[in-house]
């Protein structure tokens, strides 16, 4: 088999790939003879079915199928023989077309590569970039009490609806303005939060007995809910009709717990946190360590978008979008993926950019940082709970973790993110600011 490489320009190539009939045809009589000693078929014994039949029933898919892995292989080890790098994977200029599977021996395939574009990432000393160390004041931490409160309290009763209840309401199928005969009927648990505006406005403040027509099919902005609420499938609600009575039965509203020792000792443990003050003291501390990451987490996008607009590279896009449509889990068009490619173009420049700090710095992630990074994760989530995690449980928990791939992945890029943020910081200028939590999100929602 012979492979060669066509420059189209700088980010774009053709694979022109030979395929002769002794590049796979050994292959193919190794499956049919492996086939032939397992098939059954009437009026032949187990393994005895003539290799003509054999080969008619199953010859050509297993030649088809044999020149693909022989292409995929060729193409993949001269990508790497020759040190390509490409972006997404070669694909077929024409799909076969063309092509006569049956009575053909030799084949040849043109394949359309992208190539990733050469660039250089430079920091300049002179580049400023704010750290922000955010500190929790009053107003964070009286929500936090009020939402450890809450996550304690109890389920109580109510006469009028406000924010945050659940109404157990009557729902029924208006026809006319009347209930319609053999039409929908449920009795079920409206979540006040989570209603459009529109029907908010319409149960704020009812009491009990209080009956409204809403539009049962938009009543959370979605259909999909509405059904979930009536408990039927999708298409039967999109046969129904849109107007329902709804009629407030109950009311229940989740009550606090009262902020005394009984609620200290539940969320640290009999004993960690006497007083008021230590209560809120702790929970200070705790804000820091995720506000923390906020801080860090804005820091690292400011940077991302600083080099997304100071490295300048092309990408060989129509290539791109090509990959985008062939590999896609649903089908789509290039009109449809003209959409979104403009988030995807950028998430493939970071992609690369990344990758090339990398490679410039010699970053690595070992294993053991990764393990260590699970067992902080696991060490935070119990102190959260004013508990402490035996240090011979960590291994075992930590292992129980990484066993999730999309959980390891997550943390394994977290680590090559830290990193790539550390060499950052030391070639750029990073100052240090101290802001109030709110003054933090101000800053944020100015960007």
């Amino acid at each position: 088999m012979n492979i060669t490489k066509e420059n189209i320009d700088d980010l774009n190539a053709v694979f022109k790939i030979e395929v002769k009939e002794a590049d796979y045809a050994g292959k193919v009589s190794d499956f049919l003879k492996k086939q032939q000693k397992t098939s059954q078929m009437q009026g032949f014994r187990p393994g005895k079915v003539p290799f003509g039949m054999i080969k008619k029933m199953y010859g050509l898919n297993a030649k088809v199928e044999e020149i693909q892995k022989a292409i995929n292989a060729k193409i993949y080890e001269f990508i790497a023989d020759e040190k390509l790098n490409v972006l997404g994977q070669p694909l077929p200029k024409d799909n076969g077309a063309g092509v006569n599977w049956q009575t053909q021996k030799d084949f040849s395939f043109d394949y359309e590569v992208g190539l990733s574009p050469d660039f250089d990432v430079k920091f300049s000393a002179r580049k400023k970039f704010i750290s922000y160390d955010i500190q929790p004041d009053e107003n964070l931490i009286d929500k936090y009490v009020e939402e450890i409160t809450m996550r304690y309290g109890s389920v109580g009763t109510a006469d009028t609806v406000e924010d945050k209840d659940i109404i157990v309401a009557d729902l029924v199928e208006l026809e006319n303005g009347a209930p319609r005969v053999g039409g929908l009927v449920k009795l079920g648990n409206v979540a006040f939060d989570s209603l459009t505006d529109a029907v908010k406005k319409q149960l704020l403040g009812a009491k009990i007995e209080d009956t409204f027509t809403v539009n049962i099919k938009d009543i959370y902005g979605d259909i999909t809910e509405g059904a979930k609420l009536l408990d039927v499938k999708v298409p039967v609600l999109e046969a129904a009709g849109d107007e329902y009575s709804l009629k407030v039965v109950s009311i229940s509203r989740m009550q606090g717990a009262e902020v005394n020792q009984e609620l200290f000792n539940k969320v640290y443990g009999e004993g960690t946190v006497n007083s008021v003050e230590e209560f809120r003291t702790k929970l200070a501390d705790e804000a820091k360590g995720m506000l923390g990451g906020q801080g860090k987490g804005k820091l690292r996008n400011d940077i991302v978008e600083y080099l997304l607009d100071s490295i300048k590279f092309e990408l060989p896009d129509e290539f791109l979008k090509k990959f985008m449509v062939a590999t896609s889990k649903e089908p789509t068009t290039i009109e449809a993926i003209n959409e979104e490619y403009d988030n995807y173009r950028n998430t493939l420049r970071w992609q690369l950019i990344e990758n090339k700090i990398i490679a410039d710095n010699d970053i690595k992630v070992e294993q053991e940082e990764i393990t260590n990074k699970a067992k902080d994760m696991i060490r935070a989530n119990f102190a959260q709970f004013g508990q402490e995690v035996p240090e011979e449980d960590l291994g075992t928990y930590a292992a129980n973790i990484l066993a999730k791939e999309e959980e390891r992945k997550r943390i394994y890029e977290g680590l090559y993110s830290d990193k790539i943020l550390d060499v950052i910081e030391g070639k750029c200028k990073v100052e240090s600011q101290e802001v109030s939590y709110d003054e933090f999100v101000k800053i944020s929602e100015k960007k």
